[in-house]
Order: C-alpha cells, then structure tokens, then sequence
C-alpha cells in the first residue's frame, strides 16, 4: 500500500490506497499542498482534521465540475470513491491519520 487511512481518535486501519489510486488523486493532492502547504505523501505521515477533510471535499468538488469527466474514467473513479471516504469521515466527524510505507 501506499498510503494507509487510520482514524485519528483509536488508530484504527480503515482503509489503504494502492499507487495506483495514490496517483489517481495527485491532482487533487496537489492543489491542496498549493492551498495549505500540506503534502500528502506516500512515504511520510499526514493528519487530517475535519477542517482539512471539509477543504479536500470543496477541491474535489471544484475539480469534478471544471474536468471532462469523461477523458480518463480511471482517475474520475478514484476522486469520486476518495471523496465518497472524505465524506463519511466528516458525517461521522472522524479525523484521520494518513501514514505512508
């Protein structure tokens, strides 16, 4: 895995991005280290609070109505199933550690 999602709260796993979908959501990243000066990175370690999650949310949203959703299918899923993990986090107010291998 490439980088592995624990909650905050009790470091429990909840869930692993593999480099494919790591890469998948660079664009994404990206932005938010432009905007924050936080880097998600595969191999170092990254705390999300809901303020940080909440922000990742605006920029996919930002980023899903400016694309062609259709030019690459393989990226699209990826955002869209990282956003749809971004927002149960936050319903279930769960800020999350992200460690890199």
């Amino acid at each position: 895995m490439a980088l592995d999602i624990h909650r905050a709260d009790n470091n429990e796993y909840i869930f692993g991005l593999d480099d494919e979908r790591y890469n998948g959501l660079l664009v994404i990243f990206e932005q938010f280290k432009n905007s924050t000066g936080i880097f998600i990175d595969q191999y170092g370690n990254t705390d999300l609070d809901l303020k940080n999650i909440r922000f990742l949310i605006k920029l996919i949203d930002n980023h899903v109505e400016k694309t062609d959703l259709n030019k690459d299918k393989k990226e699209t899923s990826i955002i869209l199933e990282f956003k749809g993990l971004l927002n149960m986090f936050l319903k279930n107010n769960i800020p999350v550690k992200l460690r890199g291998d």
